[in-house]
């Protein structure tokens, strides 16, 4: 992929920020257009022709485009396997890493979504500790989880580590992480990652 990754997104926060990240920790280059979402450009058919879901993020590559976020990033993980965050098809560590990465990607997605949608998108203070109490579990799993290691899978940073670390800035965005003081360092540790950094996610946690 020799030409840009053209990268569209509505929002620094949403789910493109993994597709961004992930391209910056494989030094990809990449050309994000942003999709007016107030505007309802996603609804339109020019968009709708790119992605008949009109979801973000989608990638086009110049030969061919891609939706959903946690593939589009394994997709370029696995095309520049030297970069580490895919292990090897052989690999002992290959079972933990995709249960992490789809328990990431599917259960604790859909439940911090629920978290950040009433308390930024559609306050409603009841439904908000409603998803709160959904979510926790989860994290208290991934609190005890993380109590003595650096990472999700092993001893080295990789893909899993990209979704949540996405997840754990969006619930620090809803005031959702004060009982999980593992997950906050944690976060905050891959948030000195210079990709992780030059992707603009982790500056939005200083806006708040």
């Amino acid at each position: 992929m020799n030409l840009p990754l053209k990268l569209y997104s509505f929002a620094p926060f949403d789910r493109a920020a993994r597709v961004r990240w992930t391209a910056l920790e494989l030094g990809l280059p990449l050309e994000e257009i942003a999709v007016d979402y107030v505007a309802g450009e996603h609804t339109q058919p020019a968009y709708r022709q790119k992605n008949p879901f009109g979801q973000v993020p989608l990638i086009e590559t110049g030969q061919s485009s891609m939706t959903q976020s946690v593939a589009i990033c394994q997709f370029l993980a696995e095309q520049h396997p030297a970069a580490g965050l895919v292990p090897a098809l052989t690999s002992p560590l290959r079972a933990s890493w995709l249960s992490w990465l789809f328990l990431c990607a599917s259960d604790l997605d859909a439940r911090s979504f629920q978290v950040f949608n009433y308390t930024r998108l559609r306050p409603d203070a009841d439904k908000r500790a409603d998803a709160i109490k959904v979510v926790a579990p989860l994290l208290q799993v991934l609190e005890t989880h993380l109590a003595d290691r650096d990472y999700l899978v092993g001893d080295s940073f990789m893909l899993p580590d990209i979704v949540l670390g996405q997840e754990l800035v969006l619930l620090g965005l809803c005031k959702a992480l004060e009982e999980f003081p593992n997950l906050v360092r944690y976060r905050d540790r891959l948030g000195d990652r210079p990709a992780a950094r030059a992707s603009g996610l982790f500056a939005l946690l200083q806006q708040t």
